[in-house]
C-alpha cells in the first residue's frame, strides 16, 4: 500500500519541473519571435503542472484513514499518528492549491506585459514563489517521507481469516514459533523485541488460510506505559485474534521469571475474554528450567521443532470446532 507513495525532495521536483518547462517552451510551434510573453507563460504553466503533479502523487496514494480495517488504523497511529499524517497531508494540499493559484495570477500577468522583459522577470520572480511555497512546506514533506519509510512495509493483513496470534514476553520463541507452524522466515535473534513489528505468514486448515501473527514482546505493565512497538500487539490482540497462542518461556532465559510472565497471561486472558487460548511452554530442549512448579500447557521445542504437531493439532481442533460454530450461524438465519 505505501510503497506506491513516492518519497519527495523538493530540488529534485523544482530541477525537474524547471527543465521540462524550458523544454516546453524551446519546442512551441508558436511565433516565439514574435510573442516571447506566450513562451514565458508556457514555462510558468508547465513549472506549476509539474510540481503540484509531483505533490499530488504523495496526497493521493495515501490511502483513505476512515475507510481502511481497524486494526490497520490502529496500527498507522501506533506507527505515526493519523492526526499527524492528516494535518501534513493538509499542508501539501494546500501548497498545490496555492502554487496553482499563483500559477493562474502570473499567467495574466506576463500576458498583459508590454515588453519580452518584462514577461521574462515576472515568470523568474513567479518560479521564486513556486519555490518559496516549497519551502514552507519542507518539514510537511520530510515528515511524510519519513512516514512512508515506516509504513512501506505494513503487513498485508486480511481481516476476515481466522487469524491466530502469538503473544508473550520478549525472547520467549514467539517468533520461532511462527517459524515452526508456517515454515516463514522471521528475524530471529537472542534479544529482546527483535520483532519491532507485526510478522504475518499463514498455513492451510481443510482448504482454508489461517494466518498466523508474530507480535513484538509484551512487558508485564499498564498499557498507558507501554511503547509503540507493544501497542502493535495489542492491537492485533483486540482486532486480530480469533485464537491467541501464549508463549512461556520456563527456562527464564529470556530474562523474565515464570511469575512475571504468569502475571502477564492472567492479564492477556482477563482483557480478551472470550477468545481461546493455548498455554506453550517452550524451549523444552534445554533441560534446566527456572521453573519447578507444575503448569499447564503443551510442551514444545520451537526451535528443534518437538511436539509441534501436537500444538497443531490442538490449534485445529479449536479451529474445527470454530468453523462449525460459524456454519451453524449461517444455517440459522
Amino acid at each position: 500500500m505505501f510503497k506506491q507513495i513516492p518519497r519527495i525532495e523538493i530540488d529534485e521536483i523544482v530541477d525537474k519541473a524547471f527543465k521540462n518547462a524550458r523544454k516546453k517552451a524551446l519546442s512551441s510551434k508558436k511565433n516565439i519571435n514574435e510573442i516571447v510573453k506566450e513562451k514565458e507563460s508556457i514555462r510558468v504553466t508547465v513549472a506549476g503542472e509539474n510540481l503540484t503533479e509531483s505533490l499530488f502523487k504523495v496526497v493521493d496514494r495515501y490511502p483513505s484513514f476512515d475507510r481502511l480495517p481497524p486494526f490497520t488504523r490502529e496500527l498507522i497511529d501506533i506507527i505515526v499518528g493519523i492526526d499527524k499524517l492528516r494535518h501534513n497531508l493538509g499542508a501539501v494540499s494546500f501548497a498545490i492549491n496555492t502554487i496553482n493559484s499563483i500559477k493562474i495570477e502570473y499567467i495574466k500577468n506576463i500576458r498583459r506585459t508590454k515588453s519580452p522583459q518584462d514577461a521574462s522577470y515576472l515568470r523568474k520572480e513567479c518560479y521564486g514563489r513556486y519555490i518559496s511555497i516549497l519551502k514552507q512546506i519542507e518539514k510537511n514533506l520530510k515528515y511524510l517521507n519519513d512516514a512512508r519509510d515506516k509504513l512501506k512495509n505494513l503487513p498485508s493483513i486480511n481481516p476476515d481469516l481466522y487469524t491466530v496470534v502469538i503473544a508473550g514476553f520478549p525472547n520467549v520463541g514467539k517468533s520461532s514459533l511462527l517459524k515452526a507452524l508456517t515454515n516463514s522466515e522471521p528475524e530471529i535473534n537472542s534479544y529482546p523485541f527483535t520483532t519491532k513489528g507485526i510478522n504475518i505468514s499463514s498455513f492451510k486448515y481443510n482448504n482454508k488460510t489461517i494466518q498466523v501473527v508474530d507480535t513484538p514482546g509484551l512487558l508485564d505493565r499498564e498499557l498507558s506505559y507501554r511503547n509503540h512497538i507493544e501497542l502493535q500487539a495489542i492491537s492485533a490482540l483486540k482486532y486480530l485474534a480469533k485464537l491467541i497462542l501464549f508463549v512461556f518461556d520456563p527456562t527464564e532465559s529470556c530474562g523474565y521469571s515464570m511469575q512475571k510472565q504468569m502475571s502477564l497471561y492472567n492479564e492477556i486472558s482477563e482483557q480478551f475474554i472470550g477468545i481461546p487460548f493455548i498455554k506453550i511452554l517452550n524451549k523444552s530442549d534445554l533441560k534446566e528450567w527456572g521453573f519447578k512448579e507444575d503448569i499447564e500447557g503443551i510442551k514444545i521445542s520451537a526451535e528443534e521443532g518437538e511436539n509441534i504437531d501436537l500444538l497443531k493439532e490442538n490449534i485445529e481442533e479449536i479451529l474445527f470446532n470454530y468453523f462449525e460454530e460459524e456454519v451453524d450461524y449461517f444455517e440459522k438465519d
